[in-house]
């Protein structure tokens, strides 16, 4: 998939121009060349806050270099934020240029935003997405979900029972909530917020990174802090 036209004004020092105005930029051409290699993107949204640990273990395999994926991050204003870590990240592009014909997978994290009732930006495009490609909504960020009434028909997870509830009073899934790390509903996955391994098994495995015993010795090989090694044989 190739990096859009209307995208190519990127944050950063501009190095060029084209016709008509645009901007070339350093991050543009590396960004060229990777999606160039790779066939699919996964967009993540990135805000101030964001508990990057939530999802650091997904992106470092979904966009590694044995899978098809390239990880695209973007902010509300493409300016740079600060992680929950205090990591500064510098976004690949801003909400405004992303539409969901430009990803296969839209990867949401958790941070304390969510529960504040802040990250409202980013609801029209979770709303554009539902049914075109699939969400991954980590810890805080279900909360987006419960709040657009896409938890009320599916099997979901969250933090914990009654978390749901409790910030969005209008969400009607109790029901179908289920008390596990990651519930994968086809086009929505949810997990929450201390499930590292098994968002990125959920994922890695729907996905076809690896296939169903590659994925799962993966896992062993995490769960088990290294011990059990037969993801290398």
């Amino acid at each position: 998939m190739l990096l859009s036209m209307r995208r190519m004004h990127l944050p950063g020092n501009a190095g060029g121009a084209l016709s008509g105005g645009l901007q070339i930029t350093k991050t543009f051409f590396m960004n060229l060349i990777i999606k160039n290699c790779k066939k699919k993107t996964c967009a993540v949204f990135i805000f101030d806050g964001f508990a990057d640990q939530e999802v650091s273990l997904t992106m470092a395999w979904l966009g590694g270099s044995g899978s098809d994926f390239a990880i695209e991050t973007f902010s509300v204003s493409g300016q740079p934020v600060t992680s929950m870590s205090g990591m500064r990240v510098m976004p690949h592009a801003s909400l405004k240029m992303m539409e969901p014909e430009d990803f296969d997978l839209l990867l949401l994290p958790g941070g304390d935003r969510w529960k504040e009732g802040e990250n409202l930006e980013i609801f029209p495009l979770i709303r554009a997405t539902v049914g075109r490609r699939p969400i991954a909504a980590v810890c805080g960020a279900t909360l987006a979900l419960g709040d657009l009434g896409l938890l009320d028909d599916i099997p979901h997870t969250s933090n914990f029972p009654g978390f749901l509830k409790h910030y969005c009073p209008d969400y009607m899934g109790e029901h179908l909530y289920q008390a596990l790390p990651c519930v994968n509903a086809g086009d929505i996955i949810t997990a929450n917020g201390v499930a590292v391994i098994e968002l990125a098994y959920e994922i890695l495995r729907t996905f076809g990174v690896f296939d169903e015993q590659k994925a799962q010795e993966w896992r062993e090989l995490y769960l088990s802090s290294g011990e059990v090694m037969s993801f290398f044989e």
